[in-house]
């Protein structure tokens, strides 16, 4: 972790913070990418955790989940930032050192469940997204969403490991000469 200026931090975080939530607008005005979009934004949250920690990535990812919820058009889009996508490039490392696996996939899968089903119900009651309006019964289509977005996840967790690790070894290092 490296420490840098604070005004290099704040650039840096800014930087990140309002290419996140310009990606996502485009892709809510495109009406594509609605789970894709977010699972990228949260992404960049891995340079301020490796960069300044933990409480630096949290104060970026609530800004990016603050200016979602007001900006961009799709608001089922910001709330699979804020409550599936968003976080967890933070918590992923701090779920990693649970030693055993299966309670760290125990662990991990109801993170992420407690979040899907959470963004659903405030998709129809607040922002009144038409989430499962079909003919078909409400439990197959629950029980599709969830198989699928649990196997979204499951590449999504695998996906931020390879990330983590490129930085690691060439980003970052490329990032701390650059910010000295």
């Amino acid at each position: 972790m490296n420490s840098g200026s604070v005004s290099s931090k704040i650039a840096l975080c800014g930087i990140l913070t309002a290419l996140s939530v310009a990606a996502m607008i485009v892709a809510g005005f495109m009406g594509i990418l609605t789970y894709a979009a977010p699972m990228i934004a949260g992404g960049v949250l891995i340079v301020p955790v490796r960069q300044y920690g933990t409480g630096t990535a949290l104060t970026m990812f609530a800004a990016v989940s603050l200016l979602g919820l007001m900006l961009i058009p799709d608001k089922e889009m910001a709330l699979f930032y804020l409550l599936l996508f968003g976080h967890y490039p933070v918590i992923q490392p701090l779920l990693n050192r649970i030693n055993k696996k299966p309670p760290r996939v125990l662990v991990k899968a109801l993170v992420f469940n407690c979040g899907a089903v959470l963004s659903v119900l405030l998709a129809k009651l607040i922002f009144a997204v038409p989430v499962f309006d079909s003919d078909k019964p409400v439990w197959i289509l629950a029980a599709a969403y969830l198989i699928a977005a649990n196997v979204c996840f499951a590449l999504y967790d695998r996906a931020l490991l390879g990330f983590y690790t490129l930085y690691d070894v060439r980003i970052g290092p490329l990032l701390n000469k650059l910010f000295k």
